[in-house]
């Protein structure tokens, strides 16, 4: 059997190393399979594209949509791109559109929500949505490291 001649802190930094890849790993893993919820009630933050009034692809909130139809500020809630994204002030919002089906995603550092809807004579009408909260995926990504960790060195002191 071939022994390890590394010394403490280069075995401290491997672990560390791996740790960190596993949280990554199951953190992507956490976001990917986050449940989608299939309802047709609208929460009122969440954001769909339009075609504004200066002819660029902006969002609004769903609880602002009326107000911003009111003031002019959007013509149509169907962009004049198939697909792209925009940067908002707290948050990214990209789109894409494929036979009829808007699918929206807001993201931020801390949550990313997408909805799929469609426009039926200019009312919107949600198919789904999937809400992460990503600093709680995160945070199930540490602890799945963590007994992901444990099983490996468990593992490896087993021979």
């Amino acid at each position: 059997m071939v022994q390890d001649k590394r010394g403490l802190l280069a075995k401290i930094f491997i672990a560390l190393m791996i740790f960190s890849a596993l949280v990554g790993v199951w953190s992507i893993a956490f976001m990917i399979s986050w449940p989608k919820e299939k309802t047709d009630v609208w929460k009122p933050e969440f954001r769909l594209v339009a075609n504004c009034a200066n002819k660029e692809t902006c969002g609004f909130a769903y609880k602002d949509l009326a107000d911003a139809k009111a003031q002019g500020l959007y013509t149509s809630l169907t962009p004049a791109e198939p697909a792209g994204d925009v940067q908002e002030e707290h948050n990214w919002l990209k789109w894409k559109i494929e036979n009829g089906i808007f699918e929206v995603k807001a993201s931020s550092w801390h949550f990313q929500t997408t909805i799929r809807y469609t426009v039926e004579n200019e009312v919107p009408i949600l198919l789904d949505y999937q809400d992460v909260d990503v600093t709680r995926s995160f945070f199930y990504g540490i602890a799945a490291a963590l007994f992901s960790m444990l099983g490996i060195y468990l593992r490896k002191l087993r021979g």
